[in-house]
């Protein structure tokens, strides 16, 4: 939510030695932690315990608490001799080593009610002007991480008891990494449905490294509007790993053992990574938060097939991708038609476009240009395929391939009905889309806004 305030106020009445009662200014909360922490083998977890010693507010853990399997005894051992002697102020979100132990019992019996219901190990709490989402990216013992599973249904409704807070989560599997066990796909629906909420911020472990990244939708996407800025931070103690890929919008990499440091004011947050005695790596850095994002409703794309001038009487309905070509003159153009029927919207349409998976990019994209709905995708070849209805609408420049790419509509899809799109080549640099038979189908997202 915007900014509304600089502070957050209280009045406390403090009892001075032989003096009057005096007005003290509350700080503004604090989140401290990390995750993949204690480890009998390593020191670091001793380290990172002495920067919790002096840093005050909530702790955070971010999942592998302790190694190596989470048992009694590894609490026992590792953990309490540390990060224990903060008990009283954790938070905690268990990771895969906890659940090496059978239903990650360990695990819930040392963190008691603070680590959630036992089976679900999904829960949430306040700081200040935020709400703060521990979420268990344990799919399979939590019950699912998919949109009907027990995890998102309470996770929606959560967020929805919770509007107008500033939204940050936590757990332990990363979206996005470029660290050794790199992205965890299950947890996609989880960003998907805290994006929807406007949420902000979302911490995760699981790579022995800390990352830092710029905000992104859930397709990992930019979007400085509306993205939550991910961080991961798995050095709470055990052994770090190097970087394995550069995943994209990565913004800040580390090996180094230490915490994270978020202050949460209302309408905006600060951060910082606080090493271990001996090391020097830092980053800090400030945001506002913001609210969410334009209701945006996905519709499939109801048939598509390209058509080629060097055959004219051939269909490639079925083809697994549609291809974009132009060679003018020498009987080589190639042009793709797109069809999909949207319903059901309420506001005003406020931004569409067509989100294609590219397999080979291109320096030059094609043009969009509305076009009739009266072809068939298994009947369309290059004598019968219809004219474009008006000029076009928007012209791509480099589209680079293996990632998603938005081709904006808007100024075609105006609200409901069935709408032709026509992709039109600007050069020979050539095109190629997955189809709706592709692995991965085009798509149309339409934004809306209240009438």
């Amino acid at each position: 939510m915007p900014a509304t305030a600089a502070a957050l106020l209280a009045v406390i009445l403090a009892a001075t030695a032989g003096g009057s009662p005096a007005l003290v200014l509350a700080a503004d909360p604090v989140l401290v932690g990390a995750g993949d922490i204690a480890d009998c083998s390593t020191a670091s977890d001793s380290a990172t315990a002495a920067l919790l010693d002096d840093i005050g507010g909530t702790v955070f853990t971010l999942g592998d608490n302790a190694y190596p399997s989470g048992t009694a005894a590894n609490f026992r051992d590792c953990y309490t001799p540390t990060w224990g002697r903060h008990l009283a102020r954790t938070r905690p979100a268990a990771g895969n080593h906890d659940y090496a132990t059978q239903g990650a019992k360990g695990y819930f019996d040392y963190f008691g009610a603070a680590a959630g219901e036992p089976g679900k190990g999904y829960y949430s709490y306040d700081l200040g002007t935020w709400h703060i989402v521990v979420l268990n990216s344990n799919c399979g013992p939590a019950g699912g991480c998919e949109v009907t599973s027990p995890q998102v249904v309470w996770l929606k409704a959560d967020l929805a008891a919770s509007d107008g807070k500033d939204v940050l989560a936590y757990w332990h599997k990363p979206l996005f990494s470029s660290g050794f066990h790199g992205a965890s796909a299950k947890v996609h629906v989880l960003w998907q449905v805290l994006y929807d909420a406007g949420a902000d911020v979302v911490l995760n472990g699981h790579d022995h490294d800390y990352e830092r990244f710029a905000p992104q939708d859930p397709e990992g996407r930019l979007d400085a509007d509306y993205g939550l800025r991910e961080f991961v931070v798995g050095t709470g103690g055990t052994e770090l790993r190097p970087r394995s890929t550069h995943a994209a919008n990565s913004q800040v990499f580390s090996t180094t053992h230490g915490l994270l440091r978020l202050t949460l004011h209302p309408g905006n947050y600060d951060w910082s990574f606080e090493p271990i005695a001996g090391s020097t790596f830092t980053d800090s850095g400030s945001a506002a938060t913001h609210g969410p994002p334009p209701q945006r409703t996905t519709f499939a794309v109801s048939g598509d097939a390209h058509v080629d001038q060097a055959r004219p009487t051939a269909n490639f309905g079925g083809s697994r991708k549609l291809r974009v070509d132009g060679d003018t003159g020498h009987g080589l153009d190639r042009e793709a038609y797109l069809k999909v029927r949207v319903k059901g919207l309420t506001g005003i349409v406020d931004r569409a476009v067509l989100r294609v998976w590219v397999r080979n990019g291109t320096t030059d994209g094609p043009r969009a240009y509305p076009t009739t709905t009266d072809w068939r995708a298994k009947t369309i070849r290059w004598r019968n395929r219809p004219a474009a209805t008006s000029p076009w609408v928007s012209d791509s420049g480099t589209i680079p391939g293996g990632a998603w790419f938005d081709i904006d509509v808007t100024a075609i899809v105006d609200g409901n009905g069935t709408f032709g799109l026509l992709l039109r080549p600007t050069s020979g640099n050539g095109l190629a889309i997955d189809s709706n038979q592709g692995a991965h189908p085009p798509r149309l997202i339409v934004e809306t806004i209240p009438n």
